[in-house]
Parts: structure tokens; sequence; C-alpha cells
């Protein structure tokens, strides 16, 4: 799975945190989301823009996108493809919730606007002016999964909108409230877990 890496060497990501880190008195919350994104970095951590690699990877051949993010704790990932290219992600299918405000980035939900996908061209008497779609959530090993906070992570796979067991996920940690993810581990499902998952599929 192809994803956008933040690319800066560890060398100039220790000096740049230092950087941060010698004016922090003077420091506002972005700030602190730039200085841990250098910290991490510093230390050899990899660090993906989730958001962007979804954008990025596009659509597949029936026009969803063939990435998925959501919460560590979902079962799926629930998908509104609007005719207007239009796109929402989220744990549920409750997406009154979410048409009504101008979500880009929340929580749990992710909001694609229309401009981010091409719009569809649907025959003109179909009513609905939108698709509903769901992923299943990949398994995350037992000695890979967090002993605590899971709710805190988030899964990023590669999606088959249908009732397909998924390959090879990330699990990932947001920084902050931008586009920057800690990967904390990234595997292949085995033979044996998408056997178990399959029948839960």
């Amino acid at each position: 799975m192809h994803t956008e890496l933040i690319k800066v060497p560890r060398e100039q990501a220790a000096l740049l945190y230092r950087k941060y880190k010698e004016h922090v008195a003077y420091s506002k919350p972005i700030d602190w989301e730039i200085q841990r994104c250098y910290q991490l970095l510093a230390s050899g951590k990899v660090i993906i823009r989730a958001i962007e690699s979804i954008k990025q990877a596009g659509l597949n051949r029936e026009f969803l996108p063939k990435l998925a993010i959501a919460p560590a704790t979902a079962a799926a990932c629930h998908l509104r493809r609007y005719r207007d290219g239009r796109i929402i992600m989220s744990p549920d299918n409750k997406f009154w919730r979410h048409e009504k405000r101008n979500i880009h980035c929340g929580e749990e939900t992710f909001a694609f606007p229309e401009q981010c996908f091409a719009p569809l061209t649907w025959d003109s008497t179909r009513r609905e002016g939108y698709t509903d779609h769901k992923a299943i959530m990949p398994i995350i090993p037992i000695h890979l999964r967090p002993k605590r906070g899971l709710e805190n992570y988030h899964v990023l796979w590669e999606a088959e909108w249908k009732r397909v067991v998924p390959v090879d996920p990330f699990l990932l940690r947001r920084i902050g409230q931008s586009d920057l993810w800690v990967v904390v581990a990234h595997w292949d499902l085995s033979e044996v877990e998408r056997a178990v998952l399959s029948t839960r599929v």
C-alpha cells in the first residue's frame, strides 16, 4: 500500500525539535504538533499523511476509494458516496449526523469534499443522490494491539467495499488534529487470521 510519507532526515528533525523545545514558553497547540512530529521523526518513527494518502490513492474500478480509515475499535468502515463526488467514511452508518456539518477530519468520521474525487454520472431518474458501502475492519494481531487506549488509534487499509477480508493494514496514532499519523504497526493478515475473520463477515 502506497502512503504519503513525511520525509525529514533524522539529524535535521532532531535539530528542529530542539529549536521548538527552546521556545516552548511561547508555543501554541499547533507548535506542539510540529514539535512532536520532529521528535518522533528524530527517534526513527515513520509518519504518514493518512487523509492525503486516501486522496492520492484515488478510486477503484467501482469508483470507490482504494483506501479506508476507521477507529481501531470499529467493526467496519461505512462509506457514503455522493453523486457530486463527496465521500464520508464513518465507523457507523448514521450518516444523517454528518450530512449537514462541514467536517473535513473528525474524531471518528472523515468527510471528503466533492473536489477530492470525481463526480458520478448516474441515471437522472435515480432518486437517491448517494450509494452506501461497507469495508470489513482488519484484525489487529494481539501482539501488535495496544494494551490500553485502543480508542486512540486508527487503522488504514486497502479497502474491499464488499464482504472480503482485508490484507495489509497500518495501525496509526494521530498527532493532534493535523493530517500527521505515527505508524505504530504494519502487518499482513495471516491465512489463519483471514479465515477466522471471514467467518464473522
